[in-house]
This record gives structure tokens, sequence and C-alpha cells, in this order.
């Protein structure tokens, strides 16, 4: 019995130390390069495109997520701080602030992906639908239509008691637990995977096609056009494969934890399995709060952009330096 309590402390010594440390290493770089993306995709030269539109209010629900989310994370799976779970309002609002920013910034970025489709396809009609107003337009109905579609977690989230009396702020034992694992599984992780996946491909094909009818007509006329659109594709493709890849590993355990619930599980069972839950309910923070290292692999015209924020603090703070020393003297 003895060595059965030291292996499930062990384990949730474990669980603590990897939680935090991911927490750490996903939080500060993640806060330092939204804040850039922000300022950068802010600019007037950006915001023409649809797709930086995209980006910049993903980012800005990415940095509600890494700001807000994970440190309430951190505190509640590292040190059972929670106070979710002792008052009903808190448990409502903020489990459904939680889910919805995260499942938010997923779907614009899914958009994204469907504006590149639209801008790079041949029949003009659906070149016009990648727009700047277009893009306005859809970030407002997606936040609204996603606020709408969680609503239901306000009214049915409540404070429940386990075996040992511990209070936990979850969705009610039965179907509408089922449900609620599913929708999210779906929301969050599977149906923007495969939207992403399917106009990466279909944007991938018209750029193939473009290429063998625009190229030997107008080389010159749409090489800049042309660098840029592959430059954004490239940012937006690898922010799409690191949503796949941090994603991949929470559907797969949702999955597998909702056809094993009604097993009977020893406790060391439970206790790898909380293990393995609370890491796969981590990593996907990854996906909000990398973007700007990957958009600053992926593009040099982003690089350039972030280039040229640096090198203008540079000056004016050597200027601020400057006429500080000249009033001194």
């Amino acid at each position: 019995m003895s060595t059965s309590n030291e292996i499930v402390d062990d384990l949730n010594r474990t669980t603590t130390v990897i939680v935090l440390i991911i927490c750490i290493i996903t939080f500060i770089p993640g806060v330092i390069g939204l804040l850039l993306n922000l300022i950068i995709f802010s600019q007037p030269i950006q915001r023409r495109e649809p797709c930086s539109l995209y980006f910049l209010a993903s980012s800005y629900f990415n940095l509600f997520v890494i700001v807000i989310n994970l440190p309430i994370r951190a505190l509640a799976s590292c040190f059972d701080i929670d106070i979710s779970d002792y008052h009903i309002y808190l448990c409502k609002t903020t489990t459904f602030t939680f889910y919805v920013t995260r499942v938010i910034s997923c779907w614009l970025i899914t958009f994204a992906c469907i504006d590149r489709y639209f801008h790079s396809s041949i029949h003009i009609h659906i070149r016009r639908l990648s727009s700047v107003k277009i893009a306005k337009l859809t970030i407002v109905i997606t936040s609204i239509v996603i606020f709408l579609s969680y609503s239901h977690m306000i009214v049915y989230y409540q404070i429940t008691f386990g075996i040992d009396m511990i209070p936990t702020c979850n969705a009610p034992k039965g179907i509408y637990r089922t449900f609620s694992a599913f929708w999210h599984l779906t929301m969050y992780s599977l149906c923007p995977s495969f939207l992403m996946f399917l106009f990466g491909c279909l944007t991938l094909r018209n750029i193939h096609i473009n290429h063998r009818r625009i190229i030997p007509i107008a080389r010159e006329n749409h090489r800049m056009t042309r660098r840029t659109d592959c430059q954004l594709l490239r940012m937006l493709g690898a922010q799409v494969l690191m949503i796949m890849i941090s994603t991949a590993p929470f559907s797969i355990y949702r999955l597998y934890a909702s056809f094993t619930s009604n097993i009977v599980k020893s406790t060391i069972q439970i206790t790898e399995e909380n293990l393995i839950n609370q890491i796969v309910n981590t990593i996907p923070y990854f996906a909000h709060s990398s973007s700007f290292y990957l958009y600053t692999l992926m593009g040099s015209r982003f690089r350039r952009d972030v280039i040229q924020i640096f090198a203008r603090c540079s000056i004016f703070l050597k200027e601020k330096r400057m006429l500080r020393t000249t009033c001194c003297n």
C-alpha cells in the first residue's frame, strides 16, 4: 500500500513540475511575441491585407488566453488555487470565457485559411470574397456565434462534489457532460483542423493553377503580389501546423476519456491519466503563444517590419538620452 501511495505522490509531483515548466516557457515568450504581433499587424500597410486582420484579431484573443487563462490554469493545476471552485458565478463566467477565447482564436486562423483560398482563386467572383470589409464582418460574426454557441455553459456548469467532497467547477454528470466534452472537442480541435487542412490543400491547388496561367503572361507585374501572398501563406501554414500538432493530443485523449469513462480504474491508473490529461490540456497553449516566432521564421516581410520597429525604438531611446544629456548640461 505504501508503495502505491508513493507512486501516486511521485506522479502528482511530476504532473505539477511538468505543467509549471510548460506554463513558464509559454507565458514569458508568448506575452512578448503577442505584443509585438499587435504592434506589427496594427500598421496601416498590414491592415490592408484581410489575412493580416485575422492575424491581428487572433493575436488579441491569444494575448487574453496567455495573460489571463494560462496563469489561472497554472495556479489551479500546480498549487490547487482555484477560486472558481467555490463561487458559482466565477465558475460559470471563467469557464465560459476560457473556452470561448481559445476557440475564437483558432477559428480566426481557420478563416484566414479560407481567405487565402478565396484570394488565390482564378474566378473573380470568388476572389472578391477576400476583402478587408468581409474580414472585419467575419471576425465580428465569428465572435458572436461562438459566444452564443457556448452560452449553454453559463446555464449548466456548476460546482460539483466528488467522493472526497472536494468542490470542482464542472459540467454535471450524465448526457450534458458528454455533450460538452464532444462539443468542445469538435469546435476547438477537430473541425478547425479539418477545415484548415482542406482549404490549405485547395489554396495550394489554386496556386499551382495560377502559376501555369499567370507567370508566362505577366511575370513582372505579378512578382511582388505573388511574393507577398507566398509569405502570408507560409506564415499561415506554420500557424496551422502548430495548431494541429498541439491540439491533436488533446483530441486523442478526450476521445479516450469519453470511451473509458465507465471503466473502473485503479488509483495509480487514475493518477497516470491525470498526468496525461494535465499535459495535453497545457500543450495547446503553445498554439496561442508561438505565432510571432512562427511568423518571424517564415515571413521575410514580417522580419523586416520587426527590425524596423526595433530600429525606431533604438533611435527614439538615443534621441531621448541625448535630450536628457543636453538638458543636464
